[in-house]
């Protein structure tokens, strides 16, 4: 499913004169955080039809990481390659989010998210420049892209944030 404007425009809000390293280092800590207390059947129970339980938020964000990390690896080594989208729900069918233990997507997430972060600290300037071709929002650079999935992961936080306070 391709980005909204609209989606796109809240993404940017959430990161707007923010270090991006920084908002991606907070996000485990801010999901261990919310989830501490939660319920198995919070983490589990869909807020409505057709939108994700926290589990399967968590899954996503841990699975979207995957992607991230070799798109801002290809714009490194092949500055100017197309970057393909992916369906997420398709992603989320065939990956069976909602059979996923919460607690194991969220230690992925961490993991990689600890890698790609190693990875982006290490980049020399000229490197952060470095670009590719993304399918549904055109030219990017590894910047862009850390600024996005900070607002990605601020995204999903809120949401998660939503469905606690709701008690779903």
């Amino acid at each position: 499913m391709p980005d909204t404007a609209e989606y796109l425009t809240r993404i940017r809000t959430y990161t707007q004169s923010k270090d991006p390293l920084e908002l991606q280092g907070q996000a485990p800590r801010l999901l261990d955080e919310l989830l501490a207390n939660a319920s198995d059947g919070q983490l589990t129970q869909r807020p409505g039809p057709n939108k994700w339980s926290i589990g399967e938020i968590l899954a996503h964000v841990a699975e979207d990481e995957i992607a991230t990390a070799w798109r801002y690896r290809q714009m490194v080594e092949h500055s100017g390659v197309e970057l393909a989208g992916f369906d997420q729900d398709l992603w989320a069918r065939l990956g069976d989010y909602g059979s996923r233990r919460p607690e194991d997507s969220l230690a992925l997430f961490r993991l990689l998210r600890g890698a790609n972060l190693q990875f982006l600290q290490k980049l020399s300037r000229e490197q952060w420049e470095c670009s590719g071709i993304h399918a549904e929002r055109g030219r990017i650079t590894v910047r862009d892209l850390a600024v996005h999935m900070a607002g990605h992961d601020a995204n999903h936080i809120e949401q998660i944030r939503n469905i606690l306070a709701k008690g779903v």
